[in-house]
């Protein structure tokens, strides 16, 4: 037998007896902690006592035996075969003291022939008589060869205060306290039983779970054992000896220990000594010692357990009934003290059931909490345990709602299995008015047209008696039913546009988003800037939650279609990054796919299909429901647009919900597939596209040209079928819908219009696209423009001009990934934003510089930008209003900041900035 760390006792041991050879009796008390190697040492003494040629009797009390007179001394004798009659005497009922004192002569004779050793294992279970006999005979081993050994748990030292009081009290006497094993402790036995040298990582990590515990370590041993290799780093783990050691351990100590570890593992990390005290009904001082010996005994360490599986064991070993009690009161305990309300949730929970008519708010209250705390496993868990309770129908009902929102957040496809449920229950009247609202969303979404219609039609027809009651048809819920699915409103709410105004607190920045969006939509752009204003002031004042999703991209939609992209992708990528960091799923595929429309409206075409593309990886095609016409819209347009028609006939296979087309979401939708139609010369499906766009635009009055522009596209087909005048009438009708001369739409209107005029009039009308496309943004639509442009200039004879500007429109067509058509294509397919192929002639400078916009003043940019697009020096002088000699000045710094050598070199990011009016 192999003891770690026990050199100093045995040699006690060994001196101990050497002087009781000689004759003078000995004793030793052994005290350790539960499991620390008592008895293995009491064996080991028992040994070396036996190779010296002595005589040893030996016997171990139990908690059992504690009621048995005499049970450990006749353990002790029955190993005699001459006290077989004493141990029949020490049986009866009544015991004489003549019996004693034989008991104690027949000892001390057996020690005249050889020296023995009488040890006593676990002596703080013997029975008290048995206790008294031992001391009688301690008094009487002074001048004796006898020697006794004691062991005892230091758990229960107040169990024989008497016998231990005596003991201390002889000369003779020897204390032997047990400490755990230190770090090398462990690794000796690691390496001993293991038969290798361990890695110091594996036995520091021993000994921290096994707090130098020896039954524990080799508990440990064995699990480490049954694995091919030692487990490195991230493998290393206790398995099932280690559990069954851990409850050997438990059993081993007091009662009290015990049901302390259980009231530990019930509350795990939220349990001080005083909560479990209350829990278990136990004083404090009790509670108390109790952490101590399980700190002794390794299994814990500062009130908590010394590792996840020790708890585990623990809680496992609970009965059915034990575990619904303590779980049960640690919840109420926790709801007095005002404690966390998802901990009290926790506890129900694992209660399994409970019949306290508080439960059920507390779990509902819980499951809020956790959807603040972004934790949708913990609140669907709540949800689903309080619906098992015996609840009243409006209870129940409100529960199924808040699970349709929780799971809405990673999975609305799943969540929709809950809305024929809630559908009943809102014709019932178990619904709120909020709660009605949001039904009618998520029946819209997955295009569940009747039940939406339905639920409309109850909400827009409710007249509240009280006035103080607030209308069920909210105006959040008409502004974004306006926008969505404006067809399914009563007529006499369809045509209401209400003003956007200040902004106001929190609780109505709902409204004010949605009335926003419904503004710059209904009116076709944002006039006064109100409606910016009021989104942005919206971003920066709203925290992203479920609840303000809403609004939130109802203000991004509205910087979006107020033409405000560069604050729309700001506040898009901030609000992303949110989500991204929380978690999110639905809150991240919404964004998503609202980053991806900011992308492909600004010419970022590998951007926007990543961003669509995790729109509809995060919650699927179907999780879309109709809104997925946004993503696959995007996707298809910019297949489209850079040539890749592959790709779009697959994402025209995607199937989408037929009811799309009933929401504002199959807009754009309607007009990419009216876009690939029109790339691929299939031009009356094309039209027939634009045209229905058109018709639900215009019937549903969210006729906004920054929506869809669809006259324009309409144009742009005209223009292929030969039909000038028509596409002259459908650009100069959508110019003077987009309100302003700065606009995209307007932009990309004058290029239209441009195809249907004379060679001269082309150039002027181009070149204030050209212009327009440039402030705005809009890589896409100015790279065709500034082909067209090339084209014009060509078609003067001005080859110089036309030369420059079809390389700034090749380079901006790889900056934007369109590809360039092929003549050698065998199929009358191509892309819609061509450029000559001259224009990959251009080669970009070697050195990289910083962008324009930080280093060139603004007065530079405005010449910079002119000068890109062909304007010579005098004509941009007249254009500016300033000498030539300033545009030459000016030419000199842009070309030495930017390190270029000619106008064809100018970055192809140039915005100008000068007054529009000056075309």
């Amino acid at each position: 037998m192999v003891l770690t760390e026990r050199l100093r006792e045995i040699e006690l041991f060994d001196e101990l007896f050497a002087e009781t050879t000689r004759g003078s009796g000995r004793v030793a008390l052994v005290s350790g902690a539960v499991a620390t190697g008592k008895t293995e040492l009491l064996y080991s003494f028992a040994d070396r006592c036996v190779s010296e040629g002595g005589t040893v009797l030996s016997a171990a009390a139990t908690r059992e035996d504690q009621d048995i007179p005499f049970g450990v001394l006749r353990q002790l004798l029955d190993a005699l075969p001459s006290a077989s009659e004493l141990v029949k005497e020490l049986a009866a009922p009544h015991v004489s003291s003549e019996t004693l004192r034989a008991v104690g002569t027949m000892t001390l004779n057996i020690s005249d022939e050889a020296p023995l050793l009488v040890t006593v294992d676990d002596v703080h279970h013997a029975d008290a008589p048995s206790i008294d006999c031992l001391l009688r005979l301690v008094k009487r081993l002074r001048s004796t060869r006898v020697m006794l050994v004691f062991a005892e748990s230091t758990q229960d030292w107040s169990v024989h205060p008497a016998f231990r009081t005596e003991l201390v009290r002889q000369t003779q006497f020897r204390r032997m306290r047990l400490a755990p094993l230190t770090d090398n402790g462990v690794a000796k036995m690691l390496s001993h039983h293991l038969g290798q040298a361990v890695d110091w990582s594996l036995a520091e990590e021993a000994h921290r779970i096994t707090g130098g515990n020896p039954l524990l370590v080799r508990a440990l041993i064995e699990d480490y054992a049954e694995l091919a290799e030692l487990p490195d780093h991230a493998s290393r783990r206790a398995g099932e000896s280690f559990r069954q050691a851990v409850l050997t351990c438990l059993y081993r100590s007091t009662p009290e220990a015990r049901e302390v570890a259980q009231g530990m593992a019930v509350l795990e990390t939220t349990g001080s000594p005083a909560e479990i005290a209350k829990l278990l009904d136990r004083d404090p001082e009790v509670v108390e010692r109790a952490r101590y010996a399980l700190q002794t005994a390794g299994l814990a360490d500062n009130g908590r357990f010394q590792h996840p599986l020790i708890r585990a064991a623990v809680y496992d070993d609970l009965t059915p009934s034990r575990l619904t009690d303590l779980h049960t009161r640690a919840a109420q305990l926790l709801r007095d003290g005002a404690g966390r309300v998802t901990d009290i949730a926790d506890h129900l929970v694992a209660a399994k059931q409970v019949s306290a008519d508080w439960a059920v708010a507390e779990l509902e209250r819980a499951a809020e909490q956790a959807l603040d705390e972004d934790d949708e496993q913990s609140a669907i868990r709540y949800i689903e345990f309080a619906l098992s309770t015996p609840t009243g129908p409006d209870h129940q009902a409100s529960l199924r709602m808040l699970l349709t929102r929780v799971e809405w957040r990673s999975s609305p496809e799943i969540a929709a299995r809950h809305l024929p449920s809630l559908y009943e229950a809102r014709r019932k009247g178990l619904l709120s008015a909020e709660q009605t609202a949001l039904l009618l969303r998520a029946a819209t979404w997955h295009g569940h047209i009747s039940d939406a219609k339905e639920l409309i039609g109850s909400m827009a027809g409710s007249r509240p008696e009280n006035a103080a009651v607030p209308r069920l048809f909210s105006t959040s819920t008409r502004n974004w039913a306006r926008y969505v699915c404006p067809q399914f409103l009563p007529g006499d709410t369809r045509d209401e546009v209400p003003a956007a105004g200040p902004a106001v607190s929190p609780p109505g920045q709902q409204d004010q988003a949605a009335a926003a969006l419904s503004t710059v939509l209904g009116q076709g752009r944002d006039e006064d800037g109100s409606s910016t204003r009021v989104a942005e002031q919206i971003l920066q004042t709203t925290s992203l939650s479920d609840v303000t999703l809403e609004a939130v991209v109802a203000a991004l939609r509205t910087l979006v279609y107020a033409e405000q992209l560069p604050m729309a992708a700001h506040w898009c990528d901030v609000l992303l990054a949110e989500a991204d960091a929380r978690g999110v799923v639905w809150c991240q595929a919404v964004l998503s796919s609202c980053r991806a429309d900011i992308a492909v409206r600004n010419g970022e075409l590998v951007e926007a299909t990543a961003h669509a593309v995790r729109a509809l990886e995060l919650i699927g095609v179907r999780g879309w429901g109709v809104g997925v016409g946004q993503p696959v819209g995007t996707l298809l347009d910019v297949a489209t647009s850079m040539g890749d028609f592959e790709d779009a006939r697959r994402y025209l296979k995607e199937s989408v919900p037929e009811v799309m087309f009933q929401t504002v979401y199959g807009l754009p939708y309607l007009r990419a597939r009216g876009r690939y139609y029109m790339a691929t010369d299939r031009l009356q499906a094309a039209l027939v596209n634009f045209r229905y766009c058109g018709e639900l635009m215009t019937a549903w009055n969210i006729d906004a040209p920054s929506l869809v522009p669809w006259r324009s596209d309409m144009a742009e087909v005209y223009l292929r079928l030969g039909d000038h005048e028509r596409a002259q009438q459908l650009a100069k009708e959508q110019m003077s819908r987009s309100g302003s001369r700065t606009s995209r739409t307007y932009g990309y209107s004058l290029r239209i219009l441009a195809a249907t005029a004379s060679h001269r009039a082309q150039l002027r009308i181009l070149k204030e696209s050209v212009e327009v496309l440039q402030a705005r943004g809009d890589r896409l639509t100015l790279t065709q423009a500034l082909s067209d442009l090339s084209r014009a200039h060509q078609s003067v004879g001005e080859f110089s001009k036309a030369r420059m500007i079809s390389r700034r429109a090749g380079r901006l067509a790889k900056e934007c990934r369109v590809r360039r058509i092929r003549t050698e294509a065998k199929v009358q397919e191509k892309p819609l934003l061509t450029v000559e192929r001259s224009a990959d002639k251009w080669s970009p400078p070697s050195v990289t510089t910083a962008p324009a916009s930080n280093v060139l003043t603004l007065s530079e940019r405005r010449v910079a930008a002119l000068a890109s697009l062909g304007y010579t020096n005098r004509e941009i002088s007249g254009k500016l209003h300033i000498t030539v000699s300033t545009v030459e000045q000016h030419l000199t710094k842009v070309f030495r900041k930017l390190n270029v050598k000619r106008r064809t070199d100018l970055p192809a990011d140039l915005e100008f900035q000068g007054d529009s009016s000056v075309c």
